[in-house]
């Protein structure tokens, strides 16, 4: 895992602590998946886990 996907990896994990995700929180995490104009397998895994997440209801969206 590179640095940048490790970074993400920490960001969701960090927004992900109260079960829920902000709207703030989920732009800063796909901004920084497209921070480096490169968006990676691995980042796109770990985006579409955490969208998973969302739609079987194990995270509550904040607004």
């Amino acid at each position: 895992m590179d640095a940048n996907t490790n970074k993400i990896q920490k960001m969701i994990e960090r927004a992900l602590t109260d079960g829920r995700l902000s709207s703030q929180e989920d732009e800063e995490i796909k901004a920084a998946i497209r921070s480096d104009h490169q968006v990676t397998r691995e980042e796109m895994k770990l985006y579409r886990e955490l969208q998973q997440q969302i739609f079987e209801g194990e995270i509550l969206i904040d607004d």
